[in-house]
């Protein structure tokens, strides 16, 4: 996780393969607060979150 000030991050589903390991602190705010103001958009949904194009060996989710 990096403290870059910018939002650039994609979502994998489950099935789907997990594509980075980097990703800003800012973006997953970003991703909190969508899942905040619209809470059924993602219900019981089990997701990778990472900055596009940044591949690699560590993974973070939330689920």
């Amino acid at each position: 996780m990096t403290d870059a000030d910018e939002v650039d991050y994609e979502l994998t589903t489950r099935h789907a393969p997990f594509k980075g390991t980097v990703l800003s602190r800012r973006s997953v705010a970003d991703l909190i607060a969508s899942i905040i103001e619209a809470p059924d958009l993602h219900r019981h949904a089990n997701l990778g979150v990472n900055k596009p194009n940044k591949d690699g060996d560590k993974r973070y989710s939330c689920s």
